[in-house]
């Protein structure tokens, strides 16, 4: 029988013993609503010192960096959770219906950590600072607004998404507790805050945790968090290889998928590029696995569709390989005429030649790599391809200008998966903004057709080319086996379950 199991039945025995020998006596409410935390822990109790700015807000609504917006989810919880497949676990919510651009959530019964209940209110209180913080106001900008129905919470969104449930993952916090950056709000999560830099178990949490305290160590510098890691000052770090190259960290590891989309952009205004096939032949001409295992240094997942590979929904679809169809290209290539080449080896149908530029941000080492692989996949073929590695800020004026014929670029997806950035932001420059490939992405996210059919409608339009979804690595002491069941957006994702080392 599990442990866990095995003691708390020992417990419950203990504590009905112990009432059989007493006077019998009436609790006060106060005294209903205090329960003791070693009834909600196992004996082998362990702590956990984690990364913070004490000069960053512990208010998630407030907070601007990755470490104190990660701790709001130890002592609040959401309406839900993102698994990393995608798909959304209800943590506060009950149930929820979707209507048109409305999803209606029911609430579970459920306490606050000063014993208050959890209501529609709060929901709504929290989701309006949620709509203006720096960490959520871009996953909820297709959100409109929530409002209390009775228990429940309607959410409008801008129009019909299928996973926009997935948005609702924001810290949900009492009302009132959450206004000002220098409160920390009362949340119904498995911990509270007790002290400057602890946390210690919530009593009204109904969870058991394998974890009962929670050390909280002030980084001073960031820019040497990963020394910190290294000399043992705290326990679990998550590097997102923000900057585009690998560092190295020495302490237990696992890659983790982010959202991070590398796509190739292309200019359907250019003469040639306008044409989908010749652009669905350079997808096919592309093996993604060579790009992705060769320039990202293992930290990155090589994507046949422009969706994160790990996507629930696409378990069992047929879609082509990610190391690319060299012959399907070629076919392609001979049935729109281009079948002849010019003296520098290049394709050409006689008059116009196969021949385009990629530019890139030549300060980001990992993408500038891939630029490289890139050209060495579709030279393969005949298509001549120059590399163009420029400084940053010439790359994003020549990208918003559409001053280019293809572009390596990379954008961070919100929880829902939305790709609609390609069509309302500079993310899209050079895609005909008419393309049917946003007709049917609507109908899809609207519930209109499957992925399987929208997959089809890509490959024939080809808008851009997806390349990988890039990976951050997970490092943390050889003390805990940390769940990497969760999107990484919630790196302490199931934290109350994480498992201690045994003593060797």
């Amino acid at each position: 029988m599990n442990n866990r199991i095995i003691k708390a039945l020992c417990l419950v025995t203990a504590i009905l013993l112990l009432f059989c020998s007493c006077t019998a006596k009436t609790d006060t409410p106060d005294e209903q609503q205090q329960p003791i935390y070693e009834d909600k822990a196992s004996p082998e109790i362990v702590q956990i010192t984690l990364p913070y700015s004490q000069s960053d807000s512990l208010n998630p609504f407030f907070a601007t960096g990755v470490e104190n917006s990660a701790l709001a989810f130890l002592y609040c919880q959401p309406l839900f959770e993102v698994k990393s497949d995608y798909s959304a676990e209800p943590v506060l919510a009950e149930s929820y219906s979707i209507a048109e651009n409305r999803i209606s959530v029911t609430l579970k019964s459920a306490l606050f950590s000063d014993g208050s209940a959890v209501t529609a209110r709060d929901v709504v209180y929290s989701f309006n600072l949620a709509k203006q913080s720096p960490a959520y106001s871009s996953r909820l900008a297709k959100v409109e607004s929530a409002l209390s129905v009775g228990s429940d919470v309607s959410f409008a969104f801008t129009s019909p998404d299928i996973f926009g449930v997935n948005l609702l993952s924001f810290p949900i916090v009492k009302c009132g507790t959450g206004s000002s950056a220098d409160s920390v709000p009362t949340g119904s999560g498995v911990f509270m805050l007790t002290g400057d830099e602890v946390m210690t178990l919530n009593p009204n949490s109904q969870v058991i945790s394998t974890i009962n305290t929670v050390y909280l160590y002030n980084v001073k510098q960031l820019q040497y968090i990963t020394n910190e890691l290294q000399i043992g000052n705290f326990n679990y770090l998550f590097e997102d290889f923000s900057e585009g190259q690998y560092k190295s960290i020495v302490a237990e590891n696992k890659t983790i998928t982010l959202n991070n989309l590398v796509f190739l952009g292309i200019n359907s205004g250019d003469a040639l590029l306008s044409s989908a096939s010749l652009r669905t032949a350079i997808y096919y001409a592309i093996n993604k696995e060579n790009v992705s295992a060769g320039a990202f240094q293992g930290y990155s997942k090589a994507a046949n569709t422009p969706f994160n590979p790990d996507l629930f929904m696409l378990d069992g679809v047929d879609l082509p390989s990610v190391n690319g169809d060299k012959e399907k290209c070629l076919s392609i290539l001979k049935k729109t005429g281009f079948n002849l080449f010019n003296a520098a080896g290049v394709r050409t149908n006689g008059r116009q030649a196969l021949s385009f530029s990629i530019l890139v941000n030549a300060d980001n080492k990992f993408r500038t790599a891939a630029a490289y692989k890139i050209a060495d996949e579709l030279q393969s073929v005949g298509i001549g391809i120059n590399v163009e590695a420029v400084d940053s800020a010439t790359y994003q004026q020549r990208v918003a200008t559409g001053s280019f014929q293809l572009y390596l670029g990379e954008v961070k997806l919100t929880e829902n998966l939305d790709l609609s950035v390609f069509k309302d932001t500079a993310v899209g420059a050079g895609i005909d903004k008419n393309s049917k490939f946003f007709e049917s992405y609507n109908l899809f996210r609207q519930g209109g057709i499957g992925i399987a059919e929208f997959a089809e409608s890509f490959y024939d339009d080809m808008p851009f080319v997806p390349i990988c979804y890039r990976a951050g690595m997970a490092a943390y002491s050889k003390a805990y086996t940390p769940d990497f069941s969760y999107a990484p957006f919630n790196i302490y994702g199931n934290i109350e379950n994480w498992e201690a080392a045994k003593p060797e």
